[in-house]
């Protein structure tokens, strides 16, 4: 009787072949992934000015006082202040305290923040002093970002809303 061997393993045509499919497979994620990095750039970006605005209505409330975020786009800022000057007028004026500043990121290519000529201050109870939007634009040759941030006045609640394509 012969005795036959099996012999385990993988050939090398075999090794060749899921090698190949396995880069072929690397090579289509590639742009899938860079596409999800912009994505979560971008959210990061508009997280920060969402945190701003948060952060002026909690500071309202915790400490029964009127704070606002200005967006100065000419100098690509944006502050969070306490309102203490003229708490009418809703507006980041000299002599106000601020709490925090913080740069417009590169990512933005255009920013608007409406009303325009005043800051979105919230209340002692946490209501918005009126309406805001901010909006802000990115754009490349292969991508076309938009988010907006809206404020809500009888609540003071901020929500953010993205367009991308």
């Amino acid at each position: 009787m012969m005795n036959i061997r099996h012999k385990s393993g993988f050939t090398m045509i075999e090794l060749v072949i899921v090698t190949v499919l396995i880069g072929l497979i690397a090579a289509m994620a590639v742009p899938e992934f860079a596409g999800a990095l912009q994505k979560i750039r971008w959210h990061s970006v508009s997280n920060e000015i969402v945190s701003a605005l948060r952060l002026a209505r909690s500071s309202a409330i915790a400490k029964q006082c009127q704070y606002g975020v200005d967006f100065d786009t000419e100098r690509g800022t944006f502050t969070v202040f306490k309102d203490i000057v003229n708490k009418s007028s809703f507006t980041f004026d000299y002599g106000d305290s601020v709490v925090a500043v913080d740069s417009i990121a590169a990512e933005i290519d255009y920013l608007f923040a409406s009303p325009s000529d005043r800051a979105i201050c919230f209340y002692p109870n946490g209501r918005a002093a009126d309406w805001g939007h901010i909006m802000g634009l990115h754009y490349t040759d292969e991508i076309y970002q938009t988010f907006t941030i809206s404020v809500l006045p009888a609540t003071g609640r901020v929500a953010i809303e993205y367009m991308e394509s």
